[in-house]
């Protein structure tokens, strides 16, 4: 069979890689790939094979999933390791085979068995093991196995099941191997062009910035760490490195799948009845698309759009963009939300070894400067390097190691991060400059006060400055970045320069730091806040308060007056209508109590007297009731009237002024 050498591989960074091989085959071929069986299904998932030169492939066989024993079993065949053909003779025992002596023609016949003997040789005796076979003319001849030269069998079923045997035997050596095998048809010189994915380590990339000399650019060197944790070399493959979380899953597509259908008996009859007709009923027919006869709509033929493919795996190399970048032969394009970095000359890894490849090696805009982050460090700011990148590549998040003027100063972490994309990448801790901060917080006097439907509404603020003091002990002047904390969106900043930048989480302030000096740096933050008071629980000691402290003007101060008088009397009467509500309850209590005692009174003379004073007290008690009740209306009604005074009159109140305005 013909060899299928990888000849593209690209990584991804979610875990798979995709693998090309390519090889040339004359007329009907056939090649041979072998997998482990972990690796099946993402083969199935993912194969594509193409015969490029006119011809096709007919079909792609790979091993069964079942035990070597199960395979054997369906061979009526048992070969040993010691005494194979000893213990394969008599297993085929009426086949018909050619023995060759070596000495005059091959004799032919059909096999008896195996008989074993002894021959006196000299002075010992040797044990023999003989042939015995059915010639055609009847007689039975025996050779000594092992005089002949050699034992054809002639027939083909038999030699078709030795020959599977003996393959299934072979495969089995190889545990975990399953081996898939392409038949491609066709004529002349072809070539057969073999894709699919598999799990593979994800790449990772590490860069290392080298800072100059003052004026010069800087520049980033840029490696990929590559795996080839196969079983077989990569020799001089195009290699491709793609940044990005396309989808990718297991799908177990080598297990077979079994589903239980259903069991249908044959339904059995025992006799013939007399049938029954139904009533015949007229059905009115309708003119439309679900009338009987006529034929469907033919569905209209989806368009097709053409689109790249996602991972750029087109079958013509010839097409990607030529962006060279220095020393790193390396061609990045964008592939929707991907990025690839295609490696220009050919690689070469062997197997289970690793490799650096280099993908970047650019100048890009940037300089050293201070980031200061209390949280991170409250001593010191952190040295970093002002990064832009202008290299026209996307970078892929990874470690760097930063040099300056050829010495080793610190390392960082890159995130990725796209062309023209800013960022600040900290590498070492600046211990010549030292900082110092102090807090003050506090609340500010009510600023605004606002009366509107019956609501006083005061509105005041939180301050809260922070005084930084930068100390540079050292000999240059620093470019400092200062993150403040930015606590929430509702915080604003006042009296306080413009921030460069403003983040999540932080506001980020630029300013130079002289040598020799120290800097202070403040930055004041407010968070306006209001607190809400119904008027309508306005007591007079809150009122007092209120216009010592000058909330409200007079003219509000007499309608809330008036309003609070108008709540005064509402007091009252409430409470003239609860003495009347709680004298209602005594007199029920007490005719409760009456009636009570009317029922245990008999007929006699003083209890005659007894039960008259009671049904005059009773009388009294009803005229009172009647009484309370229409007093009880009356209150009511003037409380109700009451209430929609004061309701009205705060609802028409509206005062807004500055706290202390003139």
């Amino acid at each position: 069979m013909a060899a299928l050498p990888i000849v593209r591989v690209v990584l991804f960074k979610h875990g798979v890689g995709w693998f090309e091989r390519e090889s040339d085959v004359h007329d009907d071929a056939a090649l041979a790939l072998t997998f482990k069986q972990s690796e099946v299904s993402d083969v199935l998932k993912s194969l594509t094979v193409l015969d490029l030169n006119g011809g096709h492939v007919a079909s792609v066989s790979y091993d069964s999933t079942k035990p070597l024993e199960q395979l054997l079993d369906e061979v009526a065949l048992n070969i040993p390791d010691q005494g194979s053909l000893v213990t394969l003779l008599p297993q085929i025992k009426g086949a018909r085979v050619r023995l060759h002596s070596g000495v005059g023609d091959p004799v032919e016949g059909i096999i008896l068995g195996i008989d074993s003997s002894e021959r006196a040789i000299g002075d010992g005796v040797v044990h023999v093991t003989l042939l015995s076979i059915l010639l055609d003319s009847g007689s039975v001849q025996s050779f000594d196995l092992h005089q002949l030269a050699g034992v054809q069998i002639l027939d083909p079923v038999l030699r078709r099941d030795l020959d599977y045997y003996l393959k299934t035997q072979l495969s089995a050596k190889k545990k975990d191997a399953r081996t898939f095998t392409f038949f491609a048809q066709g004529q002349g010189k072809r070539t057969i062009r073999v894709s699919y994915t598999l799990a593979a380590p994800v790449w990772k990339a590490t860069y290392r910035i080298l800072l100059g000399e003052e004026g010069k650019s800087p520049m980033i060197q840029g490696w990929a760490v590559v795996d080839n944790t196969q079983d077989e070399d990569w020799e001089n493959v195009s290699l491709s490195l793609i940044a990005g979380l396309p989808v990718s899953f297991i799908h177990d597509l080598y297990t077979p799948r079994y589903i239980r259908r259903p069991e249908v008996q044959v339904q059995e009859t025992t006799g013939v009845l007399p049938p029954t007709m139904e009533d015949a009923v007229a059905y009115e027919l309708l003119d439309d698309d679900a009338t009987y006869g006529r034929a469907p709509a033919p569905a209209a033929a989806a368009p097709m759009a053409m689109r790249k493919q996602a991972n750029g795996l087109s079958a013509e190399r010839g097409g990607r963009s030529a962006q060279s970048s220095m020393q790193a032969q390396v061609r990045e394009r964008k592939i929707g939300d991907l990025f690839e970095y295609e490696i220009e000359h050919p690689v070469t890894i062997r197997r289970n070894q690793s490799a650096l490849v280099p993908i970047v090696l650019r100048n890009f805009d940037g300089r050293p400067v201070l980031l200061y982050n209390k949280q991170n460090r409250a001593e010191n700011p952190m040295r970093c390097v002002e990064f832009k990148n202008t290299t026209g590549l996307t970078l892929e998040g990874g470690p760097v190691t930063v040099l300056e003027t050829g010495n080793y100063v610190g390392e960082a972490m890159l995130e990725t991060i796209k062309p023209d994309e800013e960022r600040l990448v900290p590498y070492c801790v600046e211990l010549a400059v030292r900082v110092h901060d102090h807090i003050d917080s506090h609340d500010e006097h009510v600023r605004r006060i606002v009366v509107r439907r019956g609501t006083m509404t005061s509105r005041y603020s939180t301050v809260m400055q922070t005084t930084y003091h930068f100390d540079n002990k050292g000999d240059a002047e620093q470019i400092v970045w200062l993150e403040h904390p930015r606590p929430s969106r509702e915080w604003a900043l006042m009296d306080t320069s413009e921030p460069k930048e403003i983040t999540e989480n932080f506001w980020r302030f630029r300013f130079l730091l002289p040598a020799k000096k120290t800097v202070k740096f403040v930055v004041k933050q407010r968070l306006l806040m209001h607190a809400s008071f119904s008027l309508a629980q306005l007591t007079p000691h809150l009122l007092d308060v209120w216009i010592e402290q000058k909330y409200l003007d007079r003219r509000t101060e007499s309608a809330l007056r008036q309003v609070f008088a108008l709540q005064q009397n509402l007091g009252k009467l409430e409470a003239s209508l609860n003495e009347l509500n709680g004298e209602r309850g005594q007199i029920h209590g007490e005719q409760k109590r009456i009636r009570e005692n009317l029922q245990s009174l008999g007929d006699r003379p003083t209890e005659k007297d007894l039960r008259e004073r009671f049904v005059r007290t009773l009388n009294m008690q009803e005229d009172r009731l009647e009484t309370i009740d229409r007093e009880t209306k009356q209150r009511q009604t003037e409380i109700e009237s009451l209430r929609n005074q004061v309701q009205d009159s705060l609802g028409k109140l509206e005062y807004e002024a500055e706290v202390g305005a003139a």
